[in-house]
Order: structure tokens, then sequence, then C-alpha cells
């Protein structure tokens, strides 16, 4: 029986999630720090964003990618499951967790490609009163993107549809694979709720190389469907 045409498309988007990411974590990692630097005040992010200009765009930019990359894995994983069989509300819902998932994380990307860039510029070029200023104005849109594009993107929605991936992928018989998406996209909820109980987060340095490899075998699980 030859091999329903969904997999090709779908074990190439699961592979872009894993191989793709390696860009920010290479460049960015080398450059700014990333991703603690996330976390550093705007006296000490802003000045590296300006010295790492071309850094931060092909970093982010391969960000960029990853996550708007995920919207079409997430209906070409639906295709996957009514190729098998498996359509219907649940593949639907699951669908849309991805698509959302990925467009909640393009929202919070953007930021490093289009505002960061020019705060980091107008601070470097800035009197004591103007650095004051860009730093609130960067302190508040990096809170509230990096909620979107962290907390709701990656950790939430990513999370339940990863879980999601899991379980049906579990049901399609894919056991080992499928379990794992589950225990790993539940981790990445529970790093959702770091709001609550900041100490959740550093889960966050485990779960993430965790996906990574699981994308990776993904791609080759339903290759092999």
């Amino acid at each position: 029986m030859s091999k329903p045409a969904p997999s090709d498309a779908l074990t190439i988007l699961f592979a872009l999630q894993a191989v793709l990411f390696l860009v920010p974590i290479a460049v960015l990692g080398s450059a700014i720090g990333w991703p603690a630097s996330l976390r550093l005040p705007a006296e000490e992010a802003l000045p590296l964003v300006a010295a790492n200009r071309t850094a931060v765009l092909v970093g982010y930019g391969a960000y960029l990618a990853v996550s708007v990359a995920l919207i079409p894995l997430a209906f070409a994983f639906r295709a996957w499951l009514a190729a098998r069989g498996l359509a219907g509300w649940m593949s639907d819902t699951l669908a849309f967790a991805g698509a959302a998932a990925g467009v909640l994380k393009t929202l919070g990307i953007v930021r490093w490609l289009a505002a960061m860039p020019t705060l980091a510029d107008q601070y470097m070029a800035g009197d004591a009163g103007m650095r004051q200023t860009v730093a609130l104005v960067y302190t508040g849109l990096n809170a509230y993107a990096g909620a979107v594009g962290e907390l709701l993107g990656v950790q939430l929605m990513g999370g339940l549809w990863i879980a999601g991936v899991g379980v049906a992928l579990a049901v399609a018989g894919k056991r080992w694979i499928g379990l794992s998406g589950l225990a790993i996209g539940a981790l990445f909820v529970v790093v959702a709720l770091r709001i609550f109980v900041p100490a959740l987060a550093a889960l966050q340095a485990l779960v993430v190389p965790a996906a990574l490899a699981w994308f990776a075998v993904a791609a080759f699980a339903v290759r092999r469907a």
C-alpha cells in the first residue's frame, strides 16, 4: 500500500521545527546570551541588541520562520489524521490550537525584528532622560509581547497542541512517541503556571531540548506510518 501523501509534508514540517530552531540557539546564544537575555533589564539588553543587530535579525528571523511553520504543520497533521480515518471535531480543535500557538509565537517574536532594534538605537543615541524613557517602553513592551509569545504561544497553546498530537499519535499506533509528546506538552502547560509559581520557569531549560528531540523523532514516526 502506498504512503498517504500528507506524510511527506508532515515529515518536513516536523523536521523543520527541530532544525530551524537550532539557528536562534546558535546565533542568539553566542551573540546576546539568549534566552537568558530575555530577562535582562533594558540597561543591559538594549546595548546588546545595538551591538549585535545582524545576529539579532538573523536569529529571530529564523525563530519567526519556526513559528510560522507551526501553522501549516498543525493543518498537515490534521490531514494526516484524516487520511487514517481519525478526522472529526477533536482533530479540528487540535489544528486550531496548533495554528493559534504559531500565531501567538509570531506576534511575540516580531518585536525583536521591528521595535527592539529601533529602541536600541534610540537608547544608545539618547541622553539620560531619553534612555530612561526608552527603558520604560522596552520593559513594558517586552513584558506584554513576551507574555503573548512565550506564555500563551509557546507554553500554553503550544503545550496543549503537543499534548494533543501525542494523544493522537498514540491512538494512531505510535504509542511511545505519542506518550512522550503528551508528557512534554503537559510540562509546557505546567511551565505556563510560572505566573503563579515563578519557580516553575526553571523547567523551561529541560522542556525545550526535550521538545526539539521529540519533533525530530516525530518526523521519522509519521514518515514510517
